[in-house]
């Protein structure tokens, strides 16, 4: 339990320079909470965004510009296949790409397939492919791959889940004339995601979908 009356406390009283940051896991905060109102009142709240894919990828081209490197745009594509837009993930992976280089200026392809690490989501997104296209064998060896990585089957299976449910909403919302950003605000997924699952989506018939997603 938290005890937020000293936090209110503490911002209605306190009037120096302070910055805090808050990790929210919902889409927005509770303004009906007393701590919510009391920020609202007493503080400037600054609302920090998930990096869109084009920013993430200029962040990543700036990182090694500092660093006096760079990256083909091909390679850029596979890094951002391989770890997704998740920022820790890519900071670690460009980091590990970085000493791998050495004194090499530029990044290519091969170095992003030798040294990064496909992240669980970007898995399970091939996995899924996989199952699409009845690669059963690259399916199955996969899964053995995740499973000798410590990922639980029934974690797995979640997830495989709620990649087809994001398959079917994506389905259902383009079929209206729905843009990718529009998906994405309508049910609140990072819009790399949607463009991933709008591609996906194109080889399954809805009925499909849901069939897959009630079994």
């Amino acid at each position: 339990s938290h005890n937020t009356d000293q936090l209110i406390e503490f911002i209605e009283k306190y009037d120096g320079e302070t910055l805090i940051i808050f990790e929210v896991y919902h889409s927005k905060l509770d303004e009906r909470k007393k701590l919510v109102k009391t920020l609202k009142k007493q503080a400037n709240l600054i609302k920090i965004e998930q990096m869109t894919e084009e920013e993430i990828k200029k962040w990543i081209k700036n990182e090694l510009h500092e660093n006096y490197k760079d990256i083909k745009q091909d390679a850029l594509d596979l890094f951002l296949e391989l770890t997704g837009i998740n920022f820790n993930i890519v900071k670690q992976e460009l980091e590990k790409v970085m000493l791998f280089l050495g004194d090499r200026a530029t990044i290519n392809k091969q170095d992003v397939h030798q040294i990064v690490n496909r992240s669980l989501e970007q898995n399970v997104f091939l996995l899924t492919d996989y199952i699409q296209k009845n690669k059963k064998s690259q399916a199955i060896q996969l899964v053995k791959d995740l499973i000798a990585m410590k990922e639980e089957p029934i974690k797995l299976l979640a997830l495989i889940t709620s990649n087809y449910r994001l398959f079917y909403q994506c389905k259902i919302l383009g079929q209206k004339g729905y843009s990718g950003q529009q998906i994405a605000k309508t049910i609140n997924v990072h819009p790399y995601r949607v463009k991933l699952a709008l591609n996906q989506s194109r080889n399954y018939q809805l009925e499909k979908l849901l069939n897959i997603i009630d079994t």
